[in-house]
């Protein structure tokens, strides 16, 4: 009896997205192109494909995968996001079905992927808090938006009556539920969340590698301002550049000082910063800040 490529082909997919997960880049290239090899037809193989060799640092090669997922499927959002970060084109965020995709897949490894990459966001976030000055008692409603499994989450609990996350990703938000770290979870995209809460409600907003796929963050910060009670913090990260946005052959936004100020105006005034490396990639340091931003009264 002949096996079904279809079914081979989902089964290296698994395996290239685990590999990948782990950091084992060169292993995640194999298996994914074992997986186009027994069906040409799945995008979802070459986007695989691709993404393990962007982690290899192999533009062209990646650019070829894409265009091969761009045959196989048109108009898909994953592909078009992707092959716009590879050819240098600058867009305003990424495409809802580019983040399901991305972190469904790696919703069961999430954490441990972390750890390989050295992630030091939520460490950065847990620094700004102790420098305010926040007491552990358990007064605060705060919302953690792009909370992913709940480890932004983890240093918030103490300080919150009242903790909330939102991802648009269904994966992730199944493992923060396990997590038991949250009093309420919201399934959708953060500028979406945000318009649907009530207004002065929230004594922080908290954005834990949430803006990195968010290019134009004005109007994000309009809605942040506007769900915070006065005097709230919006404490969130960024990956570094230099001027305005812009966005990376990753596939995520890094973004300057200076445009983060200027989107801040009448809205927040910059109560604190911390500049290092947020990560590694291909074990090159990416260098971020986190922030804490302090409402200015409406």
């Amino acid at each position: 009896m002949q096996s079904d490529p279809s079914t081979e082909a989902a089964d290296w997919e698994r395996r290239g997205i685990e590999a990948d997960s782990r950091g084992q880049h060169a292993e995640a290239e194999a298996c994914f192109a074992k997986a186009v090899a027994c069906d040409e037809s799945r995008e979802i193989s070459w986007v695989g494909l691709a993404f393990s060799l962007i982690n290899q640092r192999r533009a062209d090669d990646a650019i070829a995968s894409l265009r091969r997922a761009n045959i196989a499927r048109p108009h898909c959002g994953v592909v078009s996001h992707l092959l716009k970060a590879m050819t240098g084109e600058i867009t305003s965020r990424a495409p809802n079905d580019y983040i399901t995709f991305l972190f469904n897949g790696y919703a069961a490894n999430f954490d441990q992927h972390l750890t390989s990459l050295q992630y030091q966001g939520p460490q950065m976030l847990a620094q700004l808090i102790q420098r305010a000055g926040w007491v552990a008692d358990g007064s605060r409603r705060i919302i953690d938006i792009g909370c992913g499994t709940g480890l932004s989450g983890l240093p918030l609990r103490a300080y919150a009556s009242h903790l909330e996350g939102a991802d648009l990703s269904a994966g992730m938000l199944e493992q923060a539920l396990k997590r038991g770290v949250y009093n309420h979870l919201w399934h959708g995209e953060a500028h979406a969340v945000l318009r649907r809460l009530p207004t002065g409600n929230y004594d922080a907003v908290v954005a834990a590698d949430t803006l990195v796929y968010i290019g134009d963050v004005a109007e994000l910060f309009r809605l942040v301002h506007a769900v915070l009670k006065p005097d709230g913090d919006f404490l969130f990260t960024v990956e570094s550049c230099d001027a305005g946005f812009t966005l990376m052959k990753s596939g995520r936004y890094q973004h300057a000082d200076a445009y983060l100020q200027g989107c801040a105006t009448g809205l927040f005034t910059c109560a604190d910063h911390i500049d290092g490396a947020i990560r590694t990639e291909v074990k090159a340091a990416i260098p971020g800040s986190a922030y804490r931003f302090t409402k200015v009264a409406s």
